[in-house]
């Protein structure tokens, strides 16, 4: 099968490479700097010239069956008026820019697989979310309403859409758990806030199966809760942190200090999503890493 794929040198889009390439597939990939991307990523088998403000050239979708897009401004950080405007018009803009491009082609991909979020169903308390669940109305559930939309338009053009709503990933070069690391090493991890906030996951194996999964299974569209069966308490998932790593985990980082730390950034991790993967459950998805201990040990490799 050949995949094209937009957010290739990212956090997860450099694992989904590798898997794809591993599988037996032939990546071609969609990056604003197609030549320092080939290099970092020789494997692939072509790079276009692509931003979010236009779309990707007609050749980039030559024979391609499935399209992946991961791109996006990352989320961490300081909500600033610029950050925000960035990370809101990376994923819609972008979104509507590459289904444009999809509509242009003679002949079109059967698939389209886009990211989205768990920042979708917003800030939810002990609510169990599914697919079907509705939508939050905070800035990130705006952003993931709006990004979704986009990426809706291409079952128009009679593609299959899957919508990735992707929960924190678990591995150790990136993500949440990279940034968590250094504080836990050295005995500094704890609660965020209250830290009975739920906190649904996935460890970035089993992300880079769902998403095989998204391409392969013909009898899923629509939403995917991409996050494990088994969501955590943020103080437990720290207290699960700290037994893998043998260190203390009871120092807490109270819900002001993020806030001023953090910004506008800090409402996600204080947030409470639990958050259930309803349809790959039902289509028999099978879980690597279901239980939080078991996924951290193997993302630390421990």
């Amino acid at each position: 099968m050949r995949i094209l794929l937009s957010g290739a040198t990212g956090f997860v889009g450099r694992a989904l490479c590798d898997s794809l390439i591993a599988g037996g597939s032939e990546v071609y990939i969609l990056s604003r700097s197609p030549q320092k991307a080939k290099l970092s990523l020789p494997r692939v088998s072509e790079a276009f010239h692509w931003t979010a403000g236009e779309a990707p050239p007609p050749e980039a979708f030559d024979g391609v069956h499935a399209v992946v897009h991961l791109a996006g401004e990352s989320v961490v950080g300081r909500w600033t008026d610029a950050k925000r405007r960035a990370i809101t018009d990376s994923r819609v803009m972008g979104t509507r820019h590459l289904v444009d491009g999809l509509r242009r082609c003679s002949i079109r991909p059967r698939i389209l697989v886009s990211a989205s979020a768990i920042g979708y169903y917003g800030d939810r308390g002990e609510e169990d979310l599914v697919e079907t669940s509705e939508p939050g109305d905070d800035f990130l559930a705006k952003t993931a309403i709006a990004w979704e939309r986009e990426a809706r338009q291409a079952e128009d053009l009679d593609m299959r859409v899957v919508r990735l709503r992707t929960g924190i990933v678990l591995a150790k070069d990136g993500g949440a758990l990279g940034q968590m690391l250094l504080p836990a090493k050295l005995g500094l991890s704890g609660p965020l806030g209250p830290g009975t906030q739920w906190w649904s996951w996935i460890h970035r194996d089993d992300l880079m199966g769902m998403i095989r999964f998204a391409i392969e299974e013909e009898d899923l569209s629509g939403p995917l809760n991409c996050v494990a069966p088994n969501p955590m308490r943020q103080r437990e998932f720290s207290q699960t942190l700290g037994k893998v790593l043998h260190r203390p985990a009871f120092l807490p980082a109270p819900s002001i200090a993020l806030e001023l730390l953090l910004g506008g950034f800090a409402t996600e991790l204080l947030s409470s999503k639990r958050v259930l993967p309803s349809a790959a459950m039902t289509l028999g998805y099978p879980f690597a890493h279901p239980n939080l201990e078991g996924a951290l040990r193997a993302a630390l490799d421990r």
